[in-house]
């Protein structure tokens, strides 16, 4: 018995040792595999909700007001709650250009721009208009044509 205890080498702890090592590895990779993928998804819920509060803002634009060609500039905050509590916000700017020949008679017709832009944030501590657009998460421009007379 003596004689095959002398024989052995310890061949079984260096496997075991080298199937743990490989084993640590997969878990290593299967955990980091894992964190990435959930910034991924959070990522991508962070960037729907950025998109939806600024569609949000673009609705909040009363298209039936912009059929007269004379508005003035303007600039509104619009907040947006979630069901789960969270607020965010859109600073919602529409501009107004009359397109081609300014000097027209009265009565003429008149082509007009409004530009809307609407930007969204997801900072909670964004209030004002310039801090919204420090903290810009989602920007929408949309536009509409008008024609009126002069």
């Amino acid at each position: 018995m003596t004689t095959l205890a002398r024989n052995q080498r310890g061949v079984a702890l260096i496997v075991s040792l080298i199937f743990l090592l490989l084993l640590t590895v997969l878990a290593i990779s299967a955990s980091s595999t894992s964190s990435l993928q959930e910034r991924m998804a959070f990522n991508s819920q962070e960037n729907n909700i950025a998109f939806q509060t600024a569609e949000s803002g673009l609705a909040s634009i009363n298209i039936s007001k912009m059929t007269t060609c004379s508005a003035p500039e303007s600039q509104t905050i619009q907040s947006v709650t979630y069901a789960s509590g969270r607020v965010t916000r859109a600073l919602v700017t529409v501009t107004y250009d009359e397109v081609g020949d300014l000097d027209v008679k009265p009565g003429s017709p008149i082509t007009g721009r409004y530009d809307i832009t609407s930007t969204a944030t997801l900072e909670p501590a964004a209030t004002t208009a310039a801090a919204i657009e420090d903290n810009t998460h989602s920007l929408h421009r949309r536009g509409y044509r008008c024609l009126g007379f002069n």
